[in-house]
């Protein structure tokens, strides 16, 4: 289910709530290199600390709304997955086109210096012919591919568009009242959310009065989304460490 987002009041700088004696999370938030498995640092992740749990409003409104939170239907699905592949094909194709077209052009700068009689030129001469139309049958295949997932992109923008409308109008329904119950709950727990943003690294360094709290942040992908709402027990002197990661995330679905 999609989430609202909520703006929040960020609260004082982290060198004045350590000075009162809160407590202190640190979050270091990365992603993974599918072709490698090499961690990245995510950087300019916004990070909420928040003195309740926000799934569990949305959740209660969900059910106690009359209807239904529209799906998002199996169809749209398998043609978001058929247009992620459609890309992840033209581009590796693209790829191997410019690789081609470049070693072509270094040959073709070559030749222009030299004679015709000399070795090199004929040698150069002959490579050039033969990566010619590997070129050629490589720009096809890259127009081709490129063309193929144009088509199925068009297709997906105007079926999500319905079903992007339905769905907000009724989260605007279902959740009008989510402002309002954040506030007595933050009024309730007497203490206010706090944000931070993470570094080139991918740390934060949050600091908050002790008590419970919830580390949410959301990374965005294509027709889906890493979302983060894990629980925290804040003590002075305690710092509280929390990896946000695809191990750690709930892979939600987007459009």
């Amino acid at each position: 289910m999609k989430r609202l987002k909520w703006v929040l009041v960020t609260a004082f700088g982290g060198a004045m709530l350590g000075a009162c004696g809160s407590g202190e999370v640190i979050v270091q938030a990365e992603t993974t290199n599918v072709e490698t498995g090499e961690a990245i640092a995510l950087q300019g992740l916004v990070v909420q600390l928040l003195p309740f749990d926000r799934d569990q409003v949305f959740d209660s409104l969900a059910q106690a709304y009359p209807e239904p939170e529209p799906p998002i239907p199996d169809t749209i699905i398998k043609l978001q997955d058929a247009v992620a592949q459609a890309q992840d094909e033209w581009r590796a194709i693209e790829a191997r086109w410019i690789t081609a077209r470049d070693s072509l052009k270094q040959i073709s700068d070559r030749m222009q210096g030299l004679s015709r009689a000399q070795a090199e030129y004929r040698v150069l001469y002959v490579e050039f012919n033969e990566l010619e139309p590997e070129v050629q049958r490589l720009e096809r295949q890259q127009n081709q591919a490129f063309q193929r997932f144009d088509q199925l992109q068009k297709q997906l923008v105007t079926l999500a568009q319905q079903v992007r409308l339905r769905r907000q109008e009724w989260e605007d329904e279902a959740f009008a009242s989510v402002d309002s119950i954040f506030a007595v709950l933050i009024k309730q727990a007497k203490r206010e959310p706090v944000e931070d943003t993470t570094d080139a690294t991918g740390l934060a360094r949050v600091y908050v009065k002790p008590g419970q709290w919830w580390v949410h942040a959301r990374y965005e992908l294509p027709y889906t989304e890493l979302y983060w709402n894990i629980p925290v027990e804040v003590k002075r002197g305690e710092p509280v460490q929390i990896k946000l990661n695809r191990e750690t995330a709930e892979v939600r679905r987007r459009l």
